[in-house]
């Protein structure tokens, strides 16, 4: 799952991540990951925009969009 965030973060390029949110319910999302540092992660979600921080432990999966094979 690491592989998939830091292709995102050196890429700039959107990648599909489930996520628990702030209030414990699982997401899925398309995002792109705009920093990582400290066991936390900050994504920009694509649809609806909106950027959010969580530690790395509430990202429950990820992969390549699709139509993206990286």
């Amino acid at each position: 799952m690491e592989r998939f965030l830091r292709y995102s973060l050196e890429r700039d390029k959107a990648i599909r991540v489930i996520y628990l949110d702030p209030e414990g319910r699982m997401r899925q999302a398309n995002a792109v990951v705009e920093a990582m540092a400290d066991g936390k992660v900050t994504l920009y979600i694509v649809r609806p925009p909106a950027r959010v921080t969580l530690p790395v432990t509430d990202i429950l999966g990820a992969s390549y969009t699709p139509k993206d094979e990286g």
